[in-house]
C-alpha cells in the first residue's frame, strides 16, 4: 500500500515537473520568435529599397493614330479656270486664219480659246480669261529656204522660268498630228518659245536666231 503511493507521488512529481519543462519551452519559444521579429524589423529599417531595374531593350509599341473623320479632313479647292492645260486633239488653225511665218515654215498663233482665229471639233471649252490657246500650221505657209515640216505635231507644252515652251515634232505616217494646246498664262516679260523634240531651238522666220513670240 505504502509502495502504491509512493508511486502515485513520485508520477505526479514527474506530471509536475514535464509541465513545468513544456511551459518554459513554449515561453523561450515564443520569446525566441519575439526576439526575431523584432530584429528583423530593426535590420529592416535600415534597408535601402532597390533602384527600378533599367527599362527594356524593346520600343514601347506606337500609339495608333486617332481615326480621321470627314470633319477633320480640309476639303480640296476645285481648280479655277479652265479643266486641263496641255496639248489638245481637237485645236486647230481655223481655215481662214492668217499664215504668216512666225518660226520657219511654221505659223503660231496664240490668244484667247473662243477666239475666231482658231476652230474646235467639239466647241470651245470653258476657261478661265487668262487662259491662251496656241495653235500651229504648216499648211499654206511661205517658206522659202528649207524643207517645209508637213506634219508639224506639238509634243509638249512646258514651262521654262515665265516663257511657255511649245515643243514640236514632225510626225510620220499614220501618227495623229496636234495642232493645239491650253496653256497657263506667262510670267512679266515672258514669251512662247519653240523648240524641237530634241530640245533645240526652232529657228525663227528671219535670222539665225530661235523661234521666241512676244506676247
Amino acid at each position: 500500500m505504502r509502495h502504491s503511493r509512493g508511486k502515485q507521488k513520485l508520477l505526479a512529481a514527474c506530471v509536475l515537473a514535464f509541465g513545468a519543462s513544456s511551459c518554459r519551452t513554449q515561453v523561450k519559444a515564443k520569446a525566441s520568435v519575439n526576439t526575431g521579429e523584432a530584429e528583423a524589423q530593426e535590420d529592416r529599417k535600415w534597408e535601402i529599397p532597390e533602384p527600378a531595374g533599367p527599362p527594356s531593350d524593346t520600343p514601347p509599341a506606337p500609339a495608333k493614330p486617332a481615326p480621321r473623320v470627314a470633319s477633320a479632313v480640309a476639303p480640296v479647292a476645285p481648280l479655277q479656270g479652265v479643266a486641263f492645260l496641255g496639248v489638245v486633239h481637237d485645236l486647230s488653225l481655223a481655215p481662214g486664219a492668217p499664215r504668216t511665218a512666225v518660226c520657219r515654215c511654221l505659223a503660231v498663233a496664240h490668244g484667247a480659246p473662243n477666239d475666231g482665229m482658231f476652230v474646235w471639233q467639239a466647241g470651245s471649252p470653258a476657261a478661265g480669261q487668262e487662259t491662251i490657246a496656241i495653235a500651229i500650221a504648216a499648211d499654206g505657209v511661205s517658206c522659202p529656204s528649207g524643207t517645209p515640216p508637213v506634219r508639224a505635231s506639238i509634243a509638249a507644252i512646258e514651262r521654262e522660268g515665265a516663257d511657255i515652251v511649245v515643243v514640236v515634232e514632225n510626225v510620220g505616217e499614220g501618227r495623229p498630228i496636234m495642232r493645239g494646246a491650253l496653256a497657263a498664262p506667262p510670267g512679266p516679260n515672258g514669251a512662247i518659245l519653240v523648240r524641237t523634240r530634241h530640245g533645240t531651238p526652232y529657228p525663227a522666220a528671219t535670222g539665225a536666231g530661235p523661234c521666241r513670240i512676244a506676247l
